[in-house]
């Protein structure tokens, strides 16, 4: 393992430092046959997408915006780009509230893990594409540096451009919400639960952390003092600083940006692309596996199963679209999910 983190952090640093926009690794979970390639022409982007029927199109402007970042995708690798970002893995599984949650905790189950998250700090439970992408931004920062001191920068503005959103201020402004949504993430506390049986014996594991040890934020909403601000930064949890250079999965960011107002899709990419890192033949994911997944808001009735199945097929239809090499298809009880190239290959040694 140290022999792979040494790989990945050595091609790390020889990146430039871009902020979000940089990052390179090999992480375990990417499994990918040889013959999977990056940067297909447009006529492979078409055919790939023409296998997986999942659902109709967005409206022209999210087709025209989605077009835009497969085309540059299909460019250029994610290495040779510097859009090479990472995940951790314990949020790809099951992940955070796509809205406001109400209450001090929040709890997802995929399979035989199940996740809590808890507001520990008082500023609420995070929720949203926010938090999901400032996640992002501290698990690739964390592999690039190898450091748990992560340095955000020295205004709220210039962070949030390095995650590629506008900053605008005002009660309605950006600002604000990213603030918020910071404060909330920084506040939580996450336990992961592992239940199994087998041969007449039960078992159970699990670990609770802190994404967080402390940190120092300073926000400037509207604009920068005459002075020079002080420095923002964020130092993680060992235990989660641990986990994310264990395993991270490779994430495309240009997928990322292209996704980054559909908490869903954001969910659904990371999701799938490591799904298809370890699957051997089609699977079928039930509709009620991904709502218990994903689903927080859905209320488990007809009408909240139907409409979160509705919800999956327009966010994977988008996640198709820039990841054209994934197979996967629309059933009446589930997306069928068939052996493909993960989006980011392999890095050849």
């Amino acid at each position: 393992m140290e022999s792979d983190l040494t790989d990945l952090r050595s091609i790390i640093r020889g990146l430039p430092d871009l902020g979000l926009h940089e990052v390179s690794a090999n992480s375990r979970q990417t499994v990918t046959d040889d013959s999977c390639g990056q940067g297909n022409s447009a006529t492979e982007i078409s055919a790939e997408r023409s296998r997986t029927p999942i659902v109709e199109a967005p409206n022209t402007r999210q087709l025209d915006r989605m077009s835009s970042a497969a085309e540059a995708i299909s460019a250029g690798s994610a290495i040779d780009c510097g859009a090479l970002g990472f995940m951790a893995k314990s949020l790809v599984q099951t992940t955070l509230p796509h809205s406001a949650h109400p209450g001090p905790r929040y709890v997802r189950t995929d399979g035989n893990l199940t996740l809590s998250i808890t507001d520990v700090g008082g500023a609420g439970l995070p929720y949203g594409s926010y938090p999901r992408l400032i996640l992002i931004w501290m698990t690739t920062e964390a592999v690039r540096t190898a450091s748990r001191e992560l340095k955000l920068g020295s205004s709220l503005s210039s962070f949030m451009a390095q995650l590629g959103l506008q900053a605008t201020g005002g009660h309605w402004g950006t600002i604000p919400r990213f603030r918020d949504q910071m404060q909330r993430l920084l506040g939580a506390a996450i336990s992961t639960r592992l239940y199994s049986e087998s041969g007449g014996q039960v078992h159970s594991a699990g670990n609770n952390l802190l994404l967080a040890d402390r940190f120092d934020l300073w926000w400037t909403p509207q604009k920068l003092p005459p002075m020079i601000p002080p420095k923002s930064s964020v130092t993680l949890s060992a235990q989660f600083f641990e986990q994310i250079v264990e395993s991270p999965v490779p994430l495309d960011l240009r997928a990322i940006r292209a996704l980054k107002r559909s908490p869903l899709a954001l969910d659904l990419y990371a999701w799938a692309t490591r799904r298809v890192s370890y699957l051997s033949r089609p699977t079928l994911i039930p509709w009620e596996s991904l709502r218990l997944s994903f689903g927080a808001g859905y209320a488990n009735t007809p009408q909240g199963r139907s409409r979160f199945r509705g919800k999956a097929i327009e966010a994977f239809q988008r996640v198709v679209i820039v990841y054209p090499k994934l197979k996967i298809e629309n059933q009446e009880r589930g997306a069928l999910l068939r052996p493909s190239c993960t989006h980011v290959p392999r890095i050849p040694r």
